[in-house]
Formats: C-alpha cells, structure tokens, sequence
C-alpha cells in the first residue's frame, strides 16, 4: 500500500477539528450556565473559546469562524440560529477587528443563552470597505433598562470593545419580545 501524504495530512487536519469542536462545544456548554455558576467554568469556557477562534480567524476568517462557532452552539443550547453575511469580496478587515467583532459576538450569544430565555437568535454581520456592522436579535424576555443603566458585565465587555474601535453599541430590549445588541465599527481609509 503506498503511502498518501495528503491523506495522512487530511486524516490529521480532521482529528484537529474534531478534537477543537469538542472543546468548543464544553466551553459553549460551561459559559451558557446561569450567572450563579462556577466563575471558574465560564473563565476556562472563554479562554478555550478565545483560543480556538484565535486559530479559526487567522486561518479561515471571520465569517466561516462565526458559521462554524453559530453551528456548535446551536447543538449545546437548542437555540435555533440564522446567520446572515453581507460582505464585500475580497476586501479584508484591518488587523485586530475580525479579533474584535468575534469577541463581540461571543458576548452577545452567551449573554443571549445565560439570560434571555430565548428560543431563536439571529445573527448579521455586514462588512464594507467603511464599516462593519454586527446585529444580534434574539427573541428572548428582554433587556431590562436597568441592566443597560448598571452596566451589567457582558454589555459593559460589548461597549469597551466597541469603543476601542471608535464604534458605536446599542442596546435594545422589549419586555417579553427579545433584545437586539447592534455593534457598528468605522473602518478608517487609507490616506
């Protein structure tokens, strides 16, 4: 039998993949418990989170490393999720916002699966040669006025990225009818 090297490196990227989407999905699984959970299980969950999407956005991008991650946490959660992409082909984000908008999305679904109640999320992400936009909608009990005024941890987390950027966040709830976080990040042209 002869020897294939591109299957052996084929066999070996599947292994790797594998063994990243059973880590993914633990680390989706420990930071969608409720807030009174094991701080401890939810910092490991976004380290190995971070980590894996670290390698994803380098290698495949940003769309197809949020295509990949929304398919895991629908398996954990059971919330069901569409993903929309509007994007302009072949141009490339400056350095650190794919890190950015990721971060900022990962916020946002674990927020959705630890307090919402929600049954269904929708994500878009919208990227032009000026922008990019992240919407995230879910159909949840809303946001209370009160988390937004506090500054609860994970929409204060969303504003801190989003200004770092000089972008705009808002946050919009409707008691019983689902919260919708809309992240907008300027993309500065070149001189």
């Amino acid at each position: 039998m002869r020897n294939h090297p591109a299957r052996a490196m084929y066999d070996q990227l599947e292994d790797t993949l594998t063994s990243m989407t059973m880590q993914l999905r633990s680390a989706i699984a420990a930071d969608a418990q409720p807030p009174q959970a094991s701080g401890r299980a939810r910092g490991w969950a976004r380290q190995v989170s971070a980590e894996l999407a670290s390698v994803l956005l380098d290698t495949v991008g940003l769309a197809a490393t949020i295509e990949w991650h929304v398919r895991q946490y629908q398996k954990c959660t059971g919330i069901l999720c569409e993903l929309t992409v509007s994007s302009v082909a072949g141009f490339d984000l400056p350095e650190d916002y794919a890190a950015t908008i990721y971060d900022i999305y990962n916020e946002a679904l674990s927020n959705v699966a630890r307090h919402a109640g929600a049954s269904r999320v929708s994500i878009g992400l919208t990227v032009t040669p000026h922008e990019v936009t992240m919407v995230v909608r879910d159909n949840g009990i809303g946001l209370r006025s009160e988390a937004t005024a506090a500054g609860a941890s994970g929409i204060a987390a969303i504003r801190e990225r989003s200004k770092a950027h000089a972008g705009s966040c808002e946050f919009a709830g409707v008691r019983n009818a689902g919260t919708t976080v809309t992240v907008s990040l300027p993309i500065a042209q070149a001189a």
